[in-house]
């Protein structure tokens, strides 16, 4: 954090005896700092991709069909870490504007399957250039090693969220 900028302490933790202990400073809080530059992220990526008509949402649901085309709405929903009605929406957008199609499941009809379309298989090509370029923007003050390093933090601090996560309000448990 600059030194110039002021420091909001939210709160601050002392004994019985009034002496002054932990602070917690918004500016230097972690979890805030993490979330204020993942807003930064969508932002200049949503920058770069809205150009070629896709928003972050629809950028999360590509990119995981790029890597395995054909998941089912649930399992998107699941890898993108959206709610399911959240998903639908995304779905019906995208099935709008011919990124997507869906299709029921042949073996269990109450399953549908989504697919890219030729016009979203093509736009790998046009937009992850554009999330790399974000990328490198943000990490440019960073040499190699930093950047391993932070991808390894970041990463290993996910971890630790998701494994300590209670239950999601009507997740189910398979």
């Amino acid at each position: 954090m600059n030194t110039t900028q002021r420091q909001l302490v939210v709160w601050q933790s002392g004994d019985a005896t009034g002496e002054a202990g932990e602070l917690f400073v918004i500016g230097e809080s972690l979890g805030y700092l993490v979330n204020s530059l993942a807003r930064a992220f969508a932002r200049a990526l949503g920058d770069r991709i809205g150009l070629h008509g896709v928003t972050p949402a629809q950028w999360a649901v590509l990119l995981v069909l790029w890597a395995e085309d054909g998941q089912t709405q649930t399992a998107l929903s699941r890898q993108v870490a959206i709610e399911a009605p959240t998903m639908v929406r995304t779905l019906d957008r995208m099935e709008r504007d011919q990124l997507v199609t869906r299709r029921r499941n042949s073996r269990d009809r109450r399953q549908v399957n989504v697919f890219l379309t030729e016009r979203g298989s093509a736009l790998r090509d046009v937009l992850v250039p554009c999330a790399a370029a974000v990328n490198e923007v943000a990490t440019r003050g960073l040499d190699d090693a930093e950047r391993r390093d932070a991808v390894d933090l970041v990463q290993r601090m996910l971890a630790a969220l998701t494994q300590s996560a209670p239950p999601r309000r009507g997740s189910e448990t398979r």
